[in-house]
């Protein structure tokens, strides 16, 4: 197969493909994720705002706002967390890390990113049987569907999960220097 220029195509195989499927489908995950985490975030803001000026100059707060803004919490916090992966600003202790020689930092990242992808996955398991077993729930104030109030935690567990593990199979060694580059 020939390009405009004459210069021939090299093949490309099926593991670089994949590769790029799941950087491209990371990066929109991401990009999705920041919009809701921003969201949350801005409702933090202003629905206790809000509450304070109904509250002290109305005298007349809005039943369940404390509820919403706990949900928006919530939201913020999981739906947040998976971002905290390709940018490497999960907690670690890189003063020490940073000491040890390139071969063992980069086995000791590998088997951290996997562990913690392991336990993400174990933790979201969890989450999702403590949804299925609390399925026709609702809360108290707002009569929100316990699944639904929920979902931003098992959505944030499950990504985090699948992003360790492939960020232990294809980030590239950790540098000494500051954040370990993404692919």
């Amino acid at each position: 197969m020939t390009r405009r220029g004459g210069d021939r195509r090299e093949p490309v195989s099926p593991r670089a493909n994949a590769k790029q499927f799941m950087q491209k489908l990371w990066t929109h995950l991401e990009r999705w994720l920041g919009v809701v985490a921003m969201l949350a975030l801005f409702s933090l803001v202003v629905l206790p705002a809000l509450q304070v000026v109904l509250r002290g100059v109305f005298n007349n707060p809005i039943t369940g706002l404390e509820e919403s803004t706990r949900w928006g919490l919530i939201i913020l916090v999981f739906v947040a967390s998976p971002l905290l992966i390709s940018a490497n600003e999960h907690i670690r202790l890189a003063e020490f890390v940073d000491l040890l020689p390139r071969r063992v930092r980069v086995l000791l990242e590998r088997i951290i990113l996997l562990v913690s992808g392991l336990s993400l996955a174990i933790v979201a398991l969890a989450g999702g049987l403590s949804i299925w077993r609390n399925f026709g729930t609702r809360t108290p104030i707002l009569d929100i569907p316990f699944w639904l109030f929920a979902a931003p935690m098992l959505v944030g567990f499950a990504l985090g999960a699948i992003g360790y593990v492939w960020y232990a199979l294809r980030r590239k060694p950790p540098t000494v220097d500051g954040p370990t580059p993404v692919i």
